[in-house]
């Protein structure tokens, strides 16, 4: 019995020593998929998460992906630019852009050309007919307010009742400011006028220049087109 209890004693003690061991190690496995899972999430909520940020990223748009320093590179520097330079740049842009591809008809470049002076000359005119309303109308205004006043003057003169020669005295004033104030309102047409005469010159001799620079533009344009044309047939 001694023998038996001994036995039983011993495999007891394999027994919890295997349990103990068991233990153990599923510790260790669940301490080990805890650490895991802290690292590396459950897949599905991963998944979930992923697919949500994903979604909120478009390499087209958001700014954090853009190739934009070269171009904001570029609009720093042009704003040094001088701003008849940077006229000047944009005008020879905009005529080689409708030459770039070599699709175009001549004919159909230079109607484009002849189309674009034509809304400039236009706009020109308008704003040039404003200028000249504008200015009668203020020409006017002010002659009237002017008139108006001495009319109030010369009834002040009258109601004083003044004698022959102050009331004389008091005309020539009048007539004088009167005069002075015509004399001044000439010089101001006339310098108006020559200014106006002289927006129109700058006008046009800017319509030529840019012109000859289209023609010259245009003649290389159509030689490369002809030749891309005849070697195409």
């Amino acid at each position: 019995m001694f023998v038996q209890n001994k036995y039983m004693s011993n495999k007891a003690k394999f027994l919890f020593l295997g349990l103990g061991l068991f233990v153990v190690l599923a510790g260790c496995q669940i301490s080990t998929e805890r650490d895991f899972s802290r690292v590396f999430p459950d897949s599905s909520t991963s998944a979930e998460s992923s697919n949500s940020d994903i979604k909120q990223i478009n390499p087209r748009t958001d700014n954090r992906y853009n190739l934009t320093e070269d171009r904001e590179k570029f609009d720093k520097l042009r704003t040094e630019v001088p701003d008849k330079t940077k006229t000047i740049n944009d005008e020879k842009a905009l005529i080689l852009s409708w030459m770039q591809d070599f699709k175009k008809e001549p004919s159909d470049v230079r109607d484009k050309y002849n189309s674009l002076v034509r809304k400039k000359r236009d706009k020109f005119n308008d704003d040039m007919q404003k200028i000249r309303e504008d200015f009668a109308k203020q020409e006017k205004k002010r002659r009237e307010d002017f008139l108006k006043d001495l009319d109030s003057e010369r009834s002040d003169i009258k109601e004083k009742k003044l004698n022959r020669e102050k009331s004389a005295e008091l005309y020539t004033e009048i007539e004088n400011k009167r005069k002075e104030f015509f004399s001044k309102e000439r010089d101001q047409r006339e310098d108006f006028e020559g200014d106006y005469r002289q927006k129109r010159k700058d006008f046009e001799e800017y319509l030529k220049e840019k012109s000859d620079e289209f023609n010259f533009e245009l003649k290389s344009y159509t030689d490369k087109f002809n030749d891309l044309k005849k070697s195409q047939n």
